[in-house]
């Protein structure tokens, strides 16, 4: 069992500044549509994953871009108060582009993000070492393949848009992002992403039944406990980071997946109770 205490995490992926409109009504087509809050915070793959990680003790070490501007300076600032190694943060010339969220009452989000913003690459002047890393990221630069390769661990979140190869021992996605398609062709894509070194392909599907394949079985599980909440932002990164955490304790694919769904369904309560307390204390004030 790896000792949390020293174990070092590389997670490579963004940091965001997410503004969050909260909508009082769905989108619809022609609609006008009024918002009745509108907060920004730090988000993106990245971060909450490598936040869960921190939360869990680890030693954790970004990998990932920041502007030089007043946002990227404060947000850098922030992220060393918390506690996370930035010296693999680059930082790049210009403004920040922030990523619009509308957040529907029901729970759904529609997220807006320039085209600039999802170009950015991830940039590593030579391999680096750690006892696991995370990655959220479509294409890698050969020094970060490099450094995965020799890696302990690689959990990898499965690109929503066209990925390059990296050496990944799990590779993480969402059933919401591919419908309709057969468990089977994920694995075929992921099994391409991931190498020959892949063993495990797991498919969330929110509050539903997690499903685990090695490319040959599916297993699938049932949280013991699910919550709604309108607000979900970040469940799939804490899943992906607690899911890391159990592997980096020893537990099987299995065990580890089952704390991964738990972990998140008491992050969401936990959110969406502060949240509450906050609006209160707002009000009141």
């Amino acid at each position: 069992m790896t000792d949390r205490r020293s174990t070092r995490v590389v997670v490579i992926g963004h940091i965001n500044h997410d503004r969050i409109w909260r909508l009082t009504e769905p989108l619809r087509p022609g609609g006008r549509i009024a918002w009745s809050s509108r907060d920004t915070r730090l988000g993106g793959g990245g971060y909450f994953t490598a936040k869960r990680l921190l939360d869990f003790g680890h030693d954790v070490a970004l990998l990932s871009n920041l502007m030089t501007d007043d946002h990227g300076e404060t947000a850098l600032a922030d992220l060393e108060a918390t506690g996370f190694d930035t010296s693999l943060i680059a930082r790049r010339e210009g403004a920040t582009d922030f990523a619009d969220i509308l957040l529907d009452p029901t729970g759904d989000r529609t997220i807006l993000s320039s085209e600039r913003r999802l170009s950015r690459t991830f940039l590593l002047d030579k391999p680096v070492h750690a006892d696991a890393f995370y990655v959220n990221a479509p294409k890698l630069p050969q020094t970060i393949v490099d450094s995965l390769e020799r890696a302990p661990l690689v959990v990898s979140q499965l690109p929503i848009r066209e990925g390059g190869p990296r050496p990944a021992d799990v590779i993480v996605g969402s059933k919401a992002d591919l419908p309709g398609m057969a468990l089977a062709d994920v694995w075929r894509v992921a099994a391409e992403l991931g190498t020959k070194r892949l063993t495990h392909l797991v498919m969330t599907d929110g509050p539903d039944r997690i499903s685990l394949f090695d490319g040959h079985l599916e297993q699938t599980l049932s949280l013991a406990r699910t919550v709604s909440v309108p607000d979900t932002i970040g469940a799939g990164d804490t899943f992906s980071g607690a899911l890391l955490h159990g592997l980096l304790e020893g537990r099987g694919i299995v065990e580890a997946t089952r704390l991964a769904g738990d972990t998140t369904t008491d992050w969401l309560e936990q959110r969406e109770q502060a949240a509450h307390v906050s609006a209160i204390e707002k009000s009141i004030s």
